[in-house]
């Protein structure tokens, strides 16, 4: 701890951030990353979120890693957290009448959302939902929010279309960020705190394993596509930050030796990456499928958890170098 305290010495004003992706029940890797981080004294400024992400958000910015993970092995089973509403929503798809518009509610959730505390941290959260009319998705932080306006959006966030509830901002249905961005790491490497270190903690192996089991029907085969789907997303994603960054130093290289020259070469692209900033990544990925996206047992939760741990505990052994 001494050693890590007097490394973080040595870069004063240095902005840390986490960067959480979606996967419903596979939240309790990310869990298990950030008990590791608060062990290690990794004090975070800023939180992104997505979907499930968008609840560790919400915990990291109105309570504690230890809220998080007792709120977590508190599940019990699905209903939990939530409700089937299959009569409410077969009424809205026949009459056209009532809100129903998905097999679950999510007012169960939003009342264990509602016992976080009251008082902010000093940490910013941003989360993001896709508004379906105008095909938008909207980023919502803690510094322009309420809380109640914050928690809305923490609740948008993890309504999986069709699936789960979509929530109404306006005219519009809002449903899951992870629609049109299952990680929200370009926007986290623009916001205006700067930060110089992120922490990326995905909830999908990447890349995506071959599996052995045979497909036998359709929410099967539709929960492997959408894996899939989400997981090349996610690496896409995290390989563009990455990318960046090796432009970004091999600017700095060039100037060293020859300054001046990436202007003279291209200055448009010389102008454009002298607004970047060089970050260091820090990446947590399981390394096998922790869970469904729905399976909300304690013991899978647990799960989770222990894989979160086990892989922080092997990305940070020499902390703060990646």
């Amino acid at each position: 701890m001494e050693e890590i305290m007097e490394a973080r010495a040595d870069t004063p004003g240095k902005k840390i951030g986490v960067c959480i992706s979606g996967g419903g029940a596979r939240i309790g890797f990310a869990a298990g990353v950030l008990e590791v981080m608060v062990g290690k004294n990794i004090n975070v400024d800023l939180a992104y979120g997505i979907s499930a992400g968008s609840l560790c958000t919400a915990a990291l910015c109105y309570g504690t890693v230890p809220f998080l993970k007792d709120f977590l092995l508190h599940i019990r089973k699905r209903n939990d957290v939530l409700k089937t509403q299959l009569c409410k929503m077969l009424w809205t798809l026949i009459t056209g009448r009532g809100k129903a518009d998905g097999v679950y509610e999510m007012n169960t959730m939003r009342r264990k959302l509602e016992t976080l505390d009251q008082n902010k941290t000093g940490i910013k959260g941003v989360v993001g939902y896709v508004k379906l009319q105008s095909g938008q998705i909207e980023y919502i932080s803690t510094d322009k929010a309420t809380r109640k306006e914050f928690l809305d959006a923490v609740q948008a966030s993890c309504s999986i279309p069709a699936f789960c509830q979509s929530q109404r901002v306006g005219t519009d249905n809002c449903v899951d960020g992870g629609v049109m961005n299952v990680l929200p790491l370009k926007p986290l490497m623009q916001d205006k705190l700067g930060v110089k270190e992120v922490h990326v903690i995905s909830l999908f192996p990447l890349p995506t394993k071959p599996t052995t089991e045979t497909l036998k029907n359709v929410l099967q085969v539709g929960e492997r596509a959408v894996d899939l789907l989400t997981a090349t997303i996610l690496q896409n994603d995290y390989d563009y930050a990455l990318r960046l960054n090796e432009l970004v130093n091999y600017r700095l290289q060039l100037m060293n030796v020859s300054p001046g020259i990436m202007m003279n070469v291209s200055p448009g692209i010389d102008k454009w990456l002298a607004r970047k900033r060089n970050i260091t990544f820090f990446s947590y990925v399981p390394e096998e499928p922790i869970c469904d996206t729905t399976d909300f047992r304690p013991e899978t939760i647990q799960k989770g958890i222990e894989q979160g741990r086990e892989i922080a505990h092997n990305v940070l052994k020499n902390y703060p170098n990646p």
